[in-house]
């Protein structure tokens, strides 16, 4: 489908996708709506628009909000609104015919793949005035990815992401030792949001900066190692079902998201600092491996 962020002019140069999401949304017949307080007015007539005669349940997620993480604060409105929550891990459940598909495509890049999520929002702009203040440089990733390689953390390495995002992609792969590029495979703008959950539920691992695919990722029980620079995991972190691990920049400024700070910054050094070692680590952790018997020597090599 598409995000109905967009509206207006930009909404008609793309082709209408907000128009014929809604159509879709209401062929499909749903029960009821549920839309969160914290909505934008212009968002909320839409919704309105295609719901027609299906009611709209309104949480009052601003109230709810705090300081506190994001997933509290949806459940904490769940409940305001007369809704109970079971499970406070969010979960999705993959259906056999999505699991069977997925496990083809996987099989055509090795047998245990572990996914690498680099871009997030700020990548796929057209008109990109900052860095990806989210993300690592193609030589950090290059260094994990060689890393996860030659320990035998896996067989393969899959680049996920949108079809801009590619080039981040492509500058890992061409940062990367030779010997190993064969076993990386570029699949930005190939598999679907839709078709995501399912690729992921069976991969060995993902390593993701901190964007919406990791959050898919840790709601489908995938080992997660999520990278955070500019914002809070303490709000935003993913959860899940499956083991989730965290690194976090060491820059004093952060976090910054939100603040005029994150707008003006050019530099990125929430997470240019980060060293290969210290990511290997924090993936060994995770793994429940010590770090010490994982062959340090081996990265100073691959460096």
């Amino acid at each position: 489908l598409a995000k109905p962020n967009t509206g207006g002019l930009w909404d008609l140069l793309a082709g209408s996708p907000r128009a014929r999401l809604g159509r879709t949304l209401a062929e499909r017949n749903y029960r009821r709506v549920i839309i969160l307080d914290r909505e934008t007015p212009e968002i909320a007539a839409w919704i309105t628009s295609w719901a027609g005669p299906i009611p709209i349940t309104v949480f009052p997620h601003v109230a709810q909000g705090g300081q506190g993480h994001l997933v509290d604060a949806n459940i904490a409105a769940a409940v305001a609104a007369g809704t109970p929550v079971a499970d406070p891990h969010p979960t999705l459940t993959i259906s056999p015919v999505q699991a069977e598909s997925a496990a083809r495509r996987r099989a055509a890049c090795g047998q245990r793949v572990v996914a690498i999520q680099a871009g997030s929002s700020l990548t796929h702009r057209w008109l990109r005035r900052q860095p990806n203040l989210k993300g690592l440089a193609p030589a950090q990733w290059a260094g994990l990815c060689a890393r996860l390689l030659a320990e035998q953390a896996c067989d393969a390495v899959v680049f996920l992401g949108s079809g801009p995002e590619g080039r981040e992609a492509r500058a890992i792969q061409a940062a990367m030792p030779a010997e190993l590029r064969a076993k990386t495979h570029d699949l930005t703008g190939a598999i679907s949001l839709a078709e995501l959950p399912a690729f992921l539920a069976g991969c060995a691992g993902c390593v993701s900066v901190d964007t919406g695919p990791a959050h898919i990722a840790a709601a489908v029980g995938c080992r997660l190692l999520t990278i955070f620079g500019p914002t809070d995991p303490g709000r935003f972190g993913p959860r899940g079902p499956g083991r989730i691990g965290t690194v976090i920049g060491s820059a004093a400024c952060r976090p910054c998201h939100g603040t005029k700070l994150f707008k003006t910054c050019r530099s990125n050094v929430c997470l240019t600092g980060l060293t290969v070692d210290s990511l290997w680590s924090a993936w060994a952790a995770l793994e429940g491996l010590p770090a010490a018997e994982m062959g340090v020597a081996a990265i100073r090599n691959l460096e």
